[in-house]
């Protein structure tokens, strides 16, 4: 790999090893000693810069990688402080707006409420064994953005856990901004009714319960409405454990999280509405600015989930570099997007998601165009209509291979069918995302909606039927537990072949 090409790579490397540094050694962190080493850094680089020979010597490639790694360390750090200062001072009391729905649990109701600066509490809440009736009534009734009050017999920092069997869900929870669990008995707490203290999370997560509601009452609903709301407007909660399973050994668990393959397939059609394929050049940014306006309304009507949100803001930075250049997809674009998102919150590093996100995207940019050039080009023959389905397919073979290794290691699993299980769903996938888009198109209109309506209804279940058969199959999932070691070892290994493959010479 020539990593002259390729600038923002070798800053984002010394950036990632600072935040992983800086969550290794947290309790040594001092933001103000990260401070005056990140400024020292800074004028040094500085005064390399009016030396001569700076760049043959290397001095300033150095002192810019220590300086993104000291900022590495300083905003995670920062984040770290941030979400460990934010418990509650009182440990009895709690206060703060609703952020999701109520999720049941078997002895009680879990809430996860907002604070004032921006974290949040899991509340769990005592269920009512005399009344149980009285508690689904009460607990269907809360809104997003209503204001939950609670006194509770304990409030427990989640950054501080002395039993190791709950020190891993902890931890998660910490990386996901909740600073501490509380719980309190069925008649400790308050609700009240607020919406005017609603940001646009919660705002969001309102509007999706409302385009639920239309689902419904247009005859979308049942097991097949949960996977139509759960792949368009990212509506989960429906999903059943059977079904959820069933795709994840099918390895299609994608499918039903909205991320950067959904976007990638609402981008194709919106891209057409504002004639992004005929304009000139020099008018590319209008078209650009108006599907990235679109993309942003779209997360925002599908509740801003994280994964969402990561897929948009790369398809936005891979939209206004478009406006600027001919360059389609590169490794310099995926890494912007990563420093920007983790500057934005480093949680995300810790995040499943977005370390499968980018490793996919990375790889295509790596990889799949190479594979997408060689398999089409003019002397394979191949005819011109069958070059979508060897792209298709060299796609799903990057992305499949290039993120089992930490599939494996995350989940103990890898799903050795997921190649052809992708290949056999995506038509449907396009089916049902088409449809959806036009459904919405003619809800005024009662015959084309209802025709519609019973097009996504058999694509669901279809798709349903056909991911419960390949999750049936003997060796559909085969058990592999990679440790951190082994998982480096696989990836250096798919680097390596990258590297002699991108660097390949044609034959004269």
């Amino acid at each position: 790999m020539d990593w002259q090409k390729y600038p923002l790579i070798r800053l984002i490397i010394p950036f990632t090893l600072g935040m992983i540094g800086a969550n290794l050694y947290i309790t040594h962190m001092s933001m103000k000693v990260l401070f005056v080493l990140c400024c020292a850094t800074l004028s040094i680089s500085f005064f390399l810069l009016k030396t001569s020979h700076t760049y043959r010597d290397g001095k300033f490639g150095v002192m810019a990688a220590a300086l993104f790694f000291l900022i590495g360390m300083t905003l995670y750090t920062r984040k770290y402080q941030h979400v460990a200062s934010s418990t509650p001072s009182s440990t009895t009391y709690c206060r703060g707006i609703l952020a999701e729905p109520p999720k049941e649990k078997a002895h009680s109701w879990a809430l996860q409420v907002e604070q004032e600066n921006g974290t949040y509490i899991l509340l769990y809440i005592g269920k009512n064994r005399e009344e149980p009736q009285h508690d689904s009534i009460t607990y269907a009734s809360l809104q997003l953005g209503d204001t939950i009050a609670a006194f509770a017999k304990h409030i427990t920092p989640t950054n501080h856990c002395e039993e190791d069997t709950f020190k891993a869900y902890n931890t998660y929870l910490f990386q996901h901004g909740v600073c501490a669990t509380a719980y309190t008995p069925h008649n400790k707490w308050t609700q009240q009714p607020c919406k005017s203290h609603r940001n646009l999370y919660t705002s969001a997560k309102a509007l999706q319960e409302q385009l639920h509601d239309i689902y419904s009452n247009h005859g979308i609903s049942g097991e097949a409405g949960s996977i139509v709301e759960a792949m368009t407007i990212g509506r989960k909660t429906t999903l059943d454990k059977a079904t959820r399973n069933a795709y994840a050994n099918a390895g299609l668990s994608h499918i039903l999280a909205l991320s950067g393959f959904h976007v990638g397939i609402i981008l194709l059609l919106i891209q057409v509405f504002f004639f992004k394929n005929i304009l000139p050049l020099r008018w590319q940014w209008i078209s650009n600015g108006l599907i990235i306006i679109t993309l942003w309304g779209y997360a925002l009507l599908t509740g801003l989930s994280p994964s969402l949100v990561r897929a948009t803001s790369m398809f936005t930075i891979l939209l206004l570099s478009q406006s600027f250049t001919d360059e389609a997809l590169s490794s310099n674009t995926c890494a912007l997007t990563f420093f920007l998102m983790l500057c934005i919150n480093p949680f995300y590093l810790h995040d499943i998601g977005f370390q499968l996100s980018f490793i996919a995207v990375e790889a295509i940019s790596l990889i799949g165009n190479r594979l997408i050039t060689l398999s089409t080009s003019s002397r394979h023959s191949i005819p011109e209509h069958y070059r979508w389905l060897i792209t298709l397919m060299a796609i799903t073979l990057v992305c499949t291979i290039s993120t089992a290794p930490l599939i494996a290691h995350h989940f103990g699993r890898f799903t050795f069918i997921s190649i052809l299980s992708n290949l056999i769903l995506f038509p449907f996938v396009y089916l049902l995302m088409f449809a959806s888009v036009l459904w919405w198109l003619f809800l005024w209109c009662a015959p084309i909606n209802q025709l519609l309506t019973n097009i996504l209804n058999w694509t669901a279940t279809t798709m349903n039927t056909i991911t419960t058969y390949i999750s049936e199959l003997p060796f559909a999932t085969i058990e592999w537990h990679p440790g951190t070691f082994t998982t480096l070892l696989c990836y250096a290994a798919l680097i390596t072949f990258t590297y002699f493959l991108t660097h390949k010479k044609t034959a004269i």
